[in-house]
């Protein structure tokens, strides 16, 4: 529907630039550019300049954005993303973001990798999206979300998440604490998840910075922590926005520290809106 009503105000845009192309001084080219104009006002910014910290711009209802990422590394601290215990090797994450209604939107994301035994494993994250504060609030953005997991060890949960970002002239910060609980025994009661990260606009469409993740941080005071205690990752990453923000692209590699912790990782992701 929305497309339809873009086309027509498209239509009436270019009959009136067409009768102005008929009146002295107009040009043929006025048509084309009403056109080109009311299809580009249809068009939301989406701008996923993040590698690690969840994005809190919510997709607008009717509005899909497609998401593609690829992670390199043994052991490396990725569950809130991809509903997995634990990756060795390559994890490739395919899914998207649908939105449903003003501020709020579904989430749906399938995880191919290995195990931490090294079996090749497939995992999944469905949830909801809800964006607490008003459109008109365009530098700071609050959003809650929760769903159902499938981790790459097989195990079924829950998890829910609340996400900050905010605007600060060409610096963008955002922060993140997530939580999940996996219904099988021998896991944590609840696993607790942080990320952080600043940004800076270095061109238009170009940003740079630093991101961290903290995993099972509830085993920072818990020796009885079922899943070998408290990692970290901390890396610099770029970030482009094209096409009027519909395609971003993000990568960069980052430092894993903590229990087992000790060596390079890599992540890169592709997401366009359409």
């Amino acid at each position: 529907m929305r497309t339809r009503a873009i086309a027509a105000v498209a239509l009436c845009l270019a009959a009136a630039a067409g009768a102005r192309a008929e009146e002295p001084g107009g040009t043929d080219d006025a048509a084309l550019e009403a056109i080109v104009s009311a299809a580009a006002s249809g068009a939301t910014a989406v701008d996923r300049s993040w590698l690690y910290n969840d994005p809190t711009r919510i997709a607008a209802p009717g509005r899909a954005v497609g998401l593609m990422r690829v992670t390199y590394g043994g052991g490396s601290p990725t569950r809130p993303f991809a509903g997995n215990l634990a990756t060795s090797g390559a994890l490739f994450e395919i899914g998207g973001e649908v939105g449903l209604v003003d501020n709020l939107s579904l989430l749906a994301i399938g995880a191919q990798g290995e195990n931490g035994a090294g079996s090749a494993q497939t995992g999944a994250m469905l949830g909801l999206r809800w964006s607490l504060l008003p459109q008109s609030v365009r530098k700071t953005h609050l959003v809650l979300s929760g769903g159902v997991l499938r981790e790459l060890q097989g195990s079924a949960g829950a998890w829910a998440r609340a996400s900050f970002g905010h605007d600060a002239g060409a610096v963008r910060f955002a922060a993140s604490l997530h939580a999940e609980r996996l219904f099988v025994s021998g896991r944590d009661a609840v696993d607790v998840i942080a990320t952080a990260g600043a940004t800076i606009r270095l061109l238009d469409a170009v940003r740079a910075g630093i991101e961290y993740v903290g995993q099972d941080l509830e085993g920072t005071f818990d020796d009885k922590e079922a899943e070998g205690g408290p990692r970290h990752l901390i890396g610099p990453m770029i970030s482009a926005a094209l096409f009027g923000q519909r395609l971003s692209a993000a990568a960069g590699p980052v430092l894993a520290l903590g229990t087992g912790q000790t060596h390079v990782l890599g992540r890169a992701a592709l997401t366009y809106q359409f």
